[in-house]
This record gives C-alpha cells, structure tokens and sequence, in this order.
C-alpha cells in the first residue's frame, strides 16, 4: 500500500434523495482532496472494507452514521466528522406542523441546552468521533453547550465555493426564463429553508422573485401551500443541477440572492451568488453573519417586514465588490482541502 493517504467518505443512506448544500460539501471536499493528493473513496457499505483506509470521514451528525463509525474505531480507523449542525429555539417556535410538533421540538431544544450530557443519536456520533470539523466558530459553541462536547477536538474548517461561480454568463438563465433584474433564492422547498416566509414577504414585489429547487418528499403540503401562495411574480424553476453553468448564469443574472432559511451555516448557495456579484440579504440566524460580516444585509427569518426591508436594500443598492472579493480571497475550495489535511494528519498523529 502506498504512503498516500486513504480516505472514506461516508453519509447518512437517505442523503443523495434530495441534494443540498450537505451533499455538495460532501463532492466538493472529495474533489479537492483528490487535488491535495489525497485518495479519496465514496464508502460503499456491500464491497469496501474499513481496513483498507486510514481515516472515515463521515458527513452528518446522524444516528444512521453510529454503528460505521464505531466499527472503525475498533478497527483503529480514524474518525473525522462534520456534524452539519445549527439549533435555536426560535426555530422550534416556527416548526412547520401542529402545536404538539412545535412544542416536541421546543422541548428537546430546552433539554439538551439543560442538560448536555443526555445521551442522544447527535452525541453518540460526536463522541464516536476522533475530529469534529464544525464550519463556524458559532457551529463549535453550539456543539460545546448543547452536547458537552470538548472543543479540543474541533476544528473550525469554513465552507467554500468554486471560483468558477465568479464567471457565469447572465445570457442563457435571462433567455430561457425570459426574467431579468430579479430576486433569487436557491434550496431544497421544505419548512427549514422557510421559503413560504419568502414568498409571502415579498408578495407584490416590484421585481419577479425567482425560486430554484426541488420540494422535499418528506413535506408535500409544505411544497403546496408554497404554490398556493405564490403569486405572479413568483417564478418555481425546480432543480438545477450544480455543475449545470445555468446555475452559474442565475447567480449572474440575478440583482439579489436571498438566503431565507430558519437558520444557514451559512448556505453555500449564498456564497456562490456573492461570488458571481450579487448582493446578499440573509437570516441573521446560524453563523451568516461569521461569513458575510457587514457586507449582507439581515432579517429575521421570521418577520415579514423584516425579510421584505432587507432584500429591497439589497436589491436597490449596487452590485457588492467587497463581499465578492471577500469570498475570492477567503472562501474557495483549495483552503478547505488543505485545513482538511492538517486534520487528517494530526489525528494520525503525523502533524
């Protein structure tokens, strides 16, 4: 065997159903890996053996992750884990469902505040873990007060962006939609992403509010009250890929990218539109403001008045260099790969 590293990727089963951010960051860090010259391998559960890798990398502080995980660190794998995790409880107030889901989800949240150290599906995970690479100082407190965990095993590594995100052609997104001089929002349509808020904030905008992604199969009625409510000037376009350069030429095209979710750390689709040129009105919830610093305009997510205030300032105001600029020199790709490695190294015990 090589002295080349050997990594396994490894994911929640249900992930690739609906792709976001999560599986993005997932592709996207194997790719750079692979560049850093790291060998990199999607774990495939029936042919793969744990034996055969230094370290599993598993995406997701998911219960389904447990038992892998646990079996490589009794094989002396090394486990590294991102969590993908953000929790307040504002959010559980705004749940999407009835009051008895509201007030379950308002609970666990009061719990685990209250009592870190409770055993639960998240923690086992994190415990299971070697390295936690949160992607926001705010992620590594949040996993520190709710979980107990101690924060000399994380390592903050930021979410990054292609720089081809920075020369999309506004031309075949403007021709094919026939819609310019517009708002963009882009995600996976379900209740944490908080687009029916969107919609409603900016009902009889002066500008067509265009939408692209997917609804999630676990919230039908979800997708269909967004249709429901949304009016002419809302545009649903669906899923489009994100290699597709009609992505890169929406970020383009667009006056304003809105990033509307309950909470984002901080939504990688936000920092692909503020690479393209676009301006950012975003959640003040999550760790967006640890990325976008004062070069967004905030709301909160669950004020109307809020949501419609910022992104007419974002939309009225020219296009911002600083936060495209920002991002180019701080938030590619190859930075995260490289932090990546340090990690692996050192909990081999090479750094």
């Amino acid at each position: 065997m090589s002295d080349k590293l050997r990594v396994a990727f490894f994911v929640y089963p249900s992930a690739f159903q609906n792709i976001g951010g999560g599986e993005i960051l997932l592709l996207k860090t194997k790719e750079y890996l692979e560049k850093e010259g790291v060998y990199c391998k999607l774990f495939d559960i029936w042919n793969d053996k744990l034996d055969n890798f230094d370290i599993l990398h598993v995406f997701g502080a998911i219960k389904d992750c447990i038992g892998l995980m646990q079996t490589a660190r009794n094989k002396g794998v090394k486990v590294v884990l991102v969590p993908i995790f953000f929790s307040t409880l504002q959010r559980t107030l705004y749940e999407h469902g009835g009051l008895k889901r509201k007030a379950a989800a308002c609970l666990r949240h009061i719990a685990k505040a209250a009592f870190p150290f409770l055993p639960s599906g998240r923690r086992s995970t994190m415990l299971a873990a070697d390295a936690i690479i949160p992607n926001s100082y705010a992620e590594l407190k949040q996993i520190e007060r709710l979980f107990g965990i101690d924060r000399k095993k994380m390592h903050v590594i930021p979410n990054c962006v292609d720089s081809d995100f920075e020369y999309g052609d506004e031309r075949p997104f403007i021709s094919k939609y026939n819609v310019k001089d517009f708002v963009l929002s882009v995600g996976r349509i379900e209740p944490r992403k908080n687009q029916l808020n969107l919609i409603r904030a900016l009902k009889d905008f002066k500008a067509p509010l265009v939408m692209i992604g997917d609804p999630v199969s676990h919230y039908p009625d979800y997708y269909r009250q967004c249709r429901s409510e949304a009016g002419s000037n809302v545009v649903l376009v669906g899923r489009i890929g994100h290699e597709d350069p009609l992505l890169r030429s929406a970020y383009k095209a667009c006056r304003c990218f809105v990033s509307q979710g309950w909470f984002e750390t901080p939504g990688l689709a936000a920092l692909e539109a503020a690479l393209a040129g676009a301006n950012v009105a975003t959640t003040n919830m999550g760790c967006t403001k640890e990325y976008f610093r004062d070069l967004a305009e905030y709301f909160s997510p669950s004020s109307l008045k809020s949501i419609r205030s910022a992104a007419e300032k974002a939309f009225n105001k020219n296009k911002n260099r600083l936060l495209q600029k920002y991002v180019r020199e701080n938030l590619l790709w190859d930075v995260a790969a490289k932090k990546n490695v340090e990690v692996y190294k050192k909990v081999l015990g090479k750094g």
